[in-house]
């Protein structure tokens, strides 16, 4: 029989995640499968009913699960889905981070010298880009198109082809989850409104703000479904 309960190291609701997922990967749970209840998963892991619930949301918001209310949690992907291999996708994780250490290095300043110079229309498209479908593109761009510099505009077209990922995988990846993406949309706002205010300083800090963010939560994300 499998030993499921959660050791020391790792925070516990990432353990329950971590053993859930192993299941998914070996096939004992497969695509279209029901997965025990939060009950059940409590009692083979030694935890508490928040910690199973919090795994769970990780797993949905990832696409790895989905969960019904009064039926339970199923499968949505095969262990192949999962856990992809490849000097593929570890050219994409390594790609991704260094492009975002890339980005951490210019688009503060960027973001300060918008403040500085930005026409009010250029303001105002910016703030629309807030909810735009894909805003993480779609803000960034505006504020590096607002620069006027075409090799800044290249540049970030460049990166932007780096971050997107090549589709090994049918998870749904940090920006396009709703509890990170609504977080991602607030600093934007900050960012935003500085520009707005013309607080160039607030600009430059909030842009370093939310790319660390961005940076840490898809580090996270790599480390636990890839």
């Amino acid at each position: 029989m499998e030993n499921h309960k959660v050791t020391s190291g790792l925070k516990l609701y990432e353990q329950v995640l971590e053993q859930i997922k192993g299941m998914i990967a070996r096939g004992t749970y497969q695509k279209g499968d029901l997965l025990p209840s939060e009950k059940e998963l409590m009692n083979m892991m030694g935890v508490s009913r928040i910690t199973v619930r919090e795994a769970l949301r990780l797993l949905s918001e990832a696409g790895v699960i989905e969960t019904h209310k009064g039926k339970g949690s199923y499968v949505l992907i095969d262990s192949a889905e999962l856990a992809p291999q490849g000097e593929s996708l570890k050219e994409y994780c390594q790609s991704f981070l260094h492009s975002t250490d890339a980005r951490l290095l210019l688009e503060p300043a960027i973001a300060r010298e918008v403040a500085r110079t930005a026409s009010p229309e250029e303001v105002a498209h910016l703030g629309a880009c807030i909810q735009a479908p894909h805003p993480e593109d779609s803000f960034h761009r505006a504020l590096i198109a607002a620069t006027h510099n075409p090799i800044l505009i290249q540049w970030f077209d460049q990166l932007v082809h780096l971050e997107t990922d090549p589709t090994l995988s049918t998870l749904v990846p940090p920006a396009r989850q709703k509890s990170v993406s609504a977080l991602i949309e607030q600093q934007h706002q900050k960012v935003f409104e500085a520009i707005r205010d013309r607080k160039d300083e607030f600009a430059y800090f909030y842009m370093k703000e939310h790319l660390e963010f961005v940076r840490e939560t898809y580090l996270s994300y790599f480390e636990v479904f890839y």
